[in-house]
C-alpha cells in the first residue's frame, strides 16, 4: 500500500470547496467602523490570551483569560513546543491542566491513542472542537487522539471545563471543551524543515512554508506544513507510520471581509490489538510490561493479525465580514471524514493463543485463526453561521449550527490464515442462509452491517450585556433539534435486521457574569446547562424502539477569579454540577435485549487553581491542583474514572536562547467502577525539555534550534487502567482484585532529540 497517496487529499479539497458553493456565504460591504466580527465558542478567549503577551503570561503553562466567564485553561504554542514530545498529540498537551486526566499512551508518547478525562467526564462526555469546529465518531462522540491533527499542526489548546456560553456548540458540552485551534500565520516567508529521532527508533520528519504577505495576490497568506512519522514503538511489535499534510490560508476579499481555508489530511498505520484490555499479574511477570504482539504467525497475537489502516480530513472555508452599522457575520462550513479499516485476532493481545476452529460455508469445522475485518467510515458537513450587532448596551449574537452525518459501519468473521470467511455467528432470525453479498454461507460470518446517520441543528441567541464597564452579563439560550437513523442489514449485538428513527429535543439557558475588579483582578460566576445527546449503543437491542429516552443534562454552577500582572498569573475556582437524566436499564428487561431509561444521576463538585510566579533571571515556577468528588445521587458514593486530586509542579527557564521546562503531573486515586469498586493508585509522570537557538548559524539560516525532551525522567510504569474482572453489582467479591484482572501501564522512560532550522 502507498501510504504517501494524496489522492484523497484532493477530493476532500473538492468536496469542501463544494460545501462552500452550498453554504452560500454572504457578500460584505467595507466599513470603516469595525465591529466585533466574534467567533463560535472559545476562539475569541484564546485570540486574546495570545496577543502581545509578556511577563508571566509569555511562559506559564496554563493561564485563564480575565474576560472567561468560566474555568478554562489556555495552552500556548510555546508550551507545546518547549514542554511536549514532537510526536505528542492533542491529549498529552491537554494532561498538565487541572482536573485533566490521562493522555498517557501506552505505546510511548504520541505513539498509540490515549483519552483526556475532565473532571470525570470521560472521553464523549465532552467536546473537542477544532478551529471551534465540534468533531468525532458518529456511533458516539469520541476520539481517537492519533488521527486528524499532531502536534506540529495545533497553535493552542483551551480547555474549558463547562458548557461555555449559548453559541457555544457540538453533541456533549455536558462535561466542557477541548478546543483545538490551528496555528497562526507568519507575517514574513519562512521555510522551516524540523527532524526528531529518539527512543524505539521513533522518527519524525517535517516541513513548514509560511509564505508571508504575497502583495501580488492581495495580501494573502498560506502556510503547508508536512510531515512523516515512523517508530517501532515501546510495547512488542507495535511498530507504526504516519503522516500528515496541512494547508491554511487567508485572504482579505475587501477591507471589511477575510477569508480562511484550512485543510488537514492524516494517514496512520500501525499494528496493536483492537481488543486491548492489558496483562494480567501473572503474564506481566512472564513477558513484561510491554507485551502486546509477537511475531510468531501461529499464535493469535501475531502483528500481520492485528493491523489499523486509518485516514482522515477536516476541511473548512470560513467567511467573516463586517457589514458595517455594528452589524457582523461569521459562517463557516466544514466537511470531515474518517475512515478505519482493522484487521484483528479474536483473542486480542492475549499471550500464547493459538488455532481454533472455524467454520465453512458448509458448516463444517476446521481448525484455523479465527479473527474479523472491521470498517467505519463516515462523512460528516456542516455549517456555522453567526450574525453580531454592535449596540450601544452590548453585543447581541444569534446564529445556528446544522450537521449531517453518514455513516457505515461493518464487522466479518474471517480466518485469518487464509482471509476466507468463517461462518460461525447464528443465523439472523427473518433472513434465511444465502441473503446478503457474502455467498453461500450467508449473513453467518457478519457481526454486523449498519448505517447511520443524524441530522441536527442548534439554533442559539445571546447578549453580551455591559452592565458597566467593568462587569458583562451574558444571558442566552440555545435549542437543539437532533435525529438518529439506523439502517441496518445486521444491527450490532442483537444482529437482526434493524430500522430505527430517534428524535430529541433540549432547550438549554446560560447565564454568565465578569467582573473587572481592577486591571489585574477580575470574578467570574456561571450558570449553564450542558447536554449529552444519547449514543448509538442505546439502540443495539430488539427492544430498540421500545426505548425513550432524553439527552443527558448537566446544571453547572462556577464561580472563579482570575489575577494577571507582570510577575504573578492565578486563578481558582469552584464548581457544583448537578447531572440529571442519566441512562440505564429498565429493571426487570432482558439484559440481553435492554430497554433504556432515564434515571437518577450524578453530583460532580471540587476546587481548581493554578498559578505561574516569575522568580527573575529567566526562571519562573508553576503548580496548579483540583480537589475533585462525584458521588451518585441514589448511593452517595464516587462513581468510576474521577480523581480524588490532580496536581501539577514546574520549573521554567527561559533566557537568550535557552529556553527549559521541568513538569510534574500526579493524578489521585480513582476507582475503576462505580460505587466505589476498585480503587486504583494514583499515577505521575515527570518531563523534561531543553533547548537552544541559535541565531543566523550559517548556510542562510535565520535560526536553528536544538532540543532534548526526557519523557516520564523517573521511570514510573504506574498501572493507569484495569479491566476488572469483579464486576456484579451486590456481589461479595464486587470490585475485589482477582487473578484474572488485566492492567495497561505507563511506558518507561524515553526520549526525542530535535533539530528545527528557519530560513
Amino acid at each position: 500500500m502507498n501510504h504517501s497517496s494524496l489522492k484523497p487529499f484532493t477530493l476532500n479539497i473538492q468536496r469542501a470547496l463544494a460545501v462552500m458553493c452550498m453554504a452560500a456565504p454572504f457578500v460584505a460591504h467595507a466599513d470603516e467602523h469595525a465591529t466585533d466580527l466574534g467567533t463560535v465558542g472559545t476562539q475569541a478567549t484564546v485570540q486574546g490570551a495570545a496577543a502581545g503577551v509578556q511577563g508571566a503570561a509569555a511562559v506559564a503553562p496554563t493561564q485563564t483569560s480575565l474576560d472567561a466567564t468560566q474555568p478554562q485553561s489556555v495552552i500556548s504554542r510555546s508550551f507545546i513546543e518547549n514542554s511536549a514530545s514532537p510526536v505528542s498529540d492533542f491529549t498529552a498537551i491537554a494532561a498538565i491542566a487541572p482536573s485533566v486526566t490521562g493522555g498517557i499512551s501506552v505505546n510511548g508518547p504520541g505513539l498509540s491513542e490515549a483519552k483526556n478525562g475532565i473532571r470525570g467526564f470521560k472521553d464523549g462526555e465532552y467536546n473537542i472542537t477544532w478551529d471551534g469546529i465540534p468533531f468525532g465518531d458518529t456511533n458516539g462522540p469520541t476520539h481517537h487522539s492519533t488521527a486528524y491533527f499532531p502536534a506540529q499542526t495545533i497553535g493552542s489548546i483551551v480547555v474549558d471545563r463547562g458548557p461555555g456560553n449559548a453559541s457555544n456548540i457540538g453533541n456533549a458540552t455536558f462535561g466542557g471543551t477541548i478546543a483545538l485551534f490551528s496555528r497562526d500565520l507568519a507575517k514574513e516567508q519562512t521555510f522551516t524543515p524540523y527532524f526528531s529521532i529518539g527512543s524505539w527508533n521513533t522518527r519524525l520528519t517535517g516541513v513548514r512554508f509560511d509564505s508571508g504577505a504575497l502583495e501580488s495576490l492581495g495580501d494573502t497568506t498560506f502556510a503547508v506544513n508536512y510531515q512523516k512519522e515512523t517508530s517501532d514503538g515501546y510495547r512488542t511489535f507495535s511498530a507504526l507510520q504516519g503522516e500528515n499534510l496541512n494547508f491554511k490560508l487567508q485572504k482579505a476579499i475587501s477591507d471589511s471581509t477575510l477569508l480562511t481555508v484550512n485543510t488537514n489530511y492524516n494517514k496512520n498505520y500501525f499494528y496493536q490489538p483492537d481488543k486491548d484490555n492489558g496483562l494480567t499479574t501473572a503474564q506481566v511477570a512472564t513477558y513484561g510490561k510491554n507485551y502486546a504482539l509477537s511475531d510468531d504467525p501461529t499464535k493469535a497475537n501475531y502483528f500481520g493479525y492485528n493491523r489499523t489502516d486509518k485516514s482522515t480530513a477536516m476541511n473548512y472555508v470560513r467567511i467573516q465580514s463586517d457589514l458595517g452599522s455594528g452589524w457582523a457575520i461569521d459562517n463557516n462550513a466544514y466537511y470531515y471524514n474518517y475512515t478505519n479499516t482493522t484487521l484483528a485476532s479474536n483473542s486480542g493481545n492475549v499471550p500464547g493463543v493459538g488455532s481454533a476452529k472455524v467454520k465453512t460455508a458448509a458448516g463444517a469445522s476446521v481448525s484455523g485463526m479465527p479473527g474479523y475485518t472491521k470498517l467505519n467510515e463516515y462523512d460528516v458537513w456542516g455549517d456555522i453561521f453567526k450574525a453580531t450587532k454592535q449596540l450601544q448596551s452590548g453585543l447581541a449574537r444569534a446564529g445556528v449550527w446544522y450537521e449531517k452525518a453518514d455513516t457505515h459501519r461493518a464487522q466479518y468473521d474471517i480466518n485469518l490464515l487464509n482471509m476466507a470467511p468463517s461462518y460461525a455467528d447464528a443465523a439472523v432470525p427473518g433472513l434465511p442462509a444465502g441473503v446478503g453479498s457474502v455467498g453461500a454461507g450467508g449473513i453467518n460470518n457478519v457481526k454486523f452491517e449498519q448505517n447511520s446517520g443524524w441530522k441536527q441543528y442548534q439554533p442559539f441567541a445571546e447578549f453580551e450585556w455591559a452592565a458597566t464597564k467593568d462587569l458583562t452579563v451574558t444571558p442566552g439560550l440555545k435549542y437543539l433539534s437532533y435525529n438518529l437513523n439506523i439502517n441496518a442489514a445486521v444491527n450490532q449485538t442483537d444482529r437482526i435486521p434493524q430500522n430505527v428513527s430517534k428524535d430529541y429535543t433540549a432547550t438549554l439557558p446560560f447565564l454568565t457574569a465578569n467582573y473587572k475588579l481592577n486591571p489585574v483582578w477580575s470574578t467570574y460566576a456561571q450558570y449553564a446547562k450542558g447536554m449529552l445527546v444519547p449514543d448509538i449503543s442505546n439502540y443495539y437491542s430488539t427492544n430498540a424502539n421500545a426505548t425513550d429516552i432524553s439527552p443527558q443534562t448537566s446544571t453547572n454552577y462556577q464561580w472563579g477569579v482570575v489575577h494577571k500582572s507582570e510577575r504573578v498569573i492565578f486563578d481558582a475556582d469552584a464548581y457544583y454540577i448537578d447531572f440529571a437524566n442519566k441512562i440505564g436499564v429498565v429493571p426487570g428487561s432482558d439484559a440481553n435485549n435492554p430497554i433504556y431509561y432515564n434515571q437518577g444521576g450524578v453530583v460532580y463538585k471540587g476546587l481548581e487553581s493554578d498559578v505561574t510566579y516569575m522568580i527573575g533571571s529567566g526562571f519562573s515556577v508553576y503548580a496548579n491542583g483540583s480537589v475533585n468528588r462525584a458521588a451518585a445521587k441514589d448511593t452517595g458514593l464516587q462513581i468510576s474514572g474521577v480523581p480524588d486530586t490532580t496536581s501539577a509542579l514546574g520549573l521554567l527557564y527561559t533566557s537568550g536562547g535557552w529556553s527549559s521546562s521541568l513538569m510534574y503531573k500526579r493524578v489521585g486515586s480513582t476507582y475503576a467502577l462505580d460505587n466505589e469498586g476498585y480503587k486504583l493508585d494514583p499515577y505521575s509522570t515527570t518531563n523534561f525539555n531543553v533547548g537552544y537557538t541559535f541565531a543566523h548559524p550559517g548556510l542562510g539560516a535565520k535560526r536553528l534550534k536544538l532540543q532534548l525532551g526526557i519523557f516520564n525522567l523517573a521511570n514510573n510504569q504506574d498501572v493507569i487502567s484495569v479491566k476488572a474482572k469483579n464486576t456484579t453489582v451486590g456481589s461479595a467479591t464486587y470490585g475485589q482484585p482477582n487473578a484474572a484482572d488485566t492492567f495497561l501501564f505507563q511506558p518507561e522512560r524515553s526520549y526525542m532529540v530535535s533539530a528545527k532550522a528557519e530560513f
